[in-house]
């Protein structure tokens, strides 16, 4: 799969695959593709070539796959006066039926969602009240609402503190464990070697894949990147 914007290329024959129940980080210095990467995984921009689903790998037998994604730095109209729950609520909306009213598996997928993410004491609190990393955790949930085979997320732990960014890669773990396939990327090449399994570096092109431990190894960062191993 290849992406472009004009005469740049921002993607070049990016060749990998993402199994249910993995976690996989996507490392790579600023402007390497990994956002343009999971949009077109996403759906989001144009491509070349090939994206596929296999339903039949998905732990929820729907006949198609559900993705979700959380864009970088994403953040809802916070001075609007709607709640927790309401955020989250439109994580179930669906553009094609766009005249259906919320029932009570709706409700039932958001009330999960907030449980997962540890924020369902927050529910009826305004938007406007929220910490950065109880944002984050609700823009999350948002996205476990609609109860996806594939989640994508971009640089989700950006500004967050230790107990936030820990917090969340808790609630991204116990979805792997439950089947999800998760693709985060991440610029905290730390983060992303320590709790994640898999690492793909990226930088126009996949170069390297491969347990995380490895991928990132501090010597190997440096002849990646170009860095000190934490960047």
């Amino acid at each position: 799969m290849s992406v472009r914007y004009g005469p740049i290329t921002a993607l070049a024959n990016v060749d990998f695959a993402v199994a249910a129940g993995e976690l996989v980080a996507l490392v790579g210095r600023n402007g390497a593709g990994k956002s343009s990467l999971l949009r077109a995984l996403a759906g989001l921009v144009a491509y070349r070539g090939t994206v596929e689903h296999h339903p039949a790998a998905c732990p929820r037998d729907r006949g198609r796959v559900r993705v979700a994604y959380v864009a970088q730095r994403a953040t809802p109209r916070w001075d609007l006066p709607v709640s927790v729950r309401q955020v989250v609520g439109t994580g179930r909306l669906d553009p094609r039926r766009w005249w259906r009213r919320p029932g009570a598996g709706d409700r039932q997928a958001v009330d999960a969602a907030l449980r997962r993410v540890g924020v369902w004491s927050l529910a009826d609190r305004p938007v406007q009240a929220l910490s950065g990393g109880q944002a984050q955790r609700v823009l999350l949930a948002r996205a476990l609402a609609q109860e996806p085979d594939v989640l994508l997320l971009d640089e989700p732990c950006e500004g967050l503190d230790a107990a936030s960014t820990g917090a969340l890669v808790d609630a991204l773990t116990a979805l792997a464990a439950d089947g999800v396939a998760v693709c985060c990327a991440l610029h905290e090449i730390d983060l992303a070697r320590g709790a994640f399994r898999r690492a793909v570096a990226v930088d126009r092109t996949v170069l390297a894949d491969g347990p995380a431990g490895e991928v990132l190894s501090r010597g190997r960062v440096a002849d990646l990147f170009g860095l000190a191993g934490t960047g």
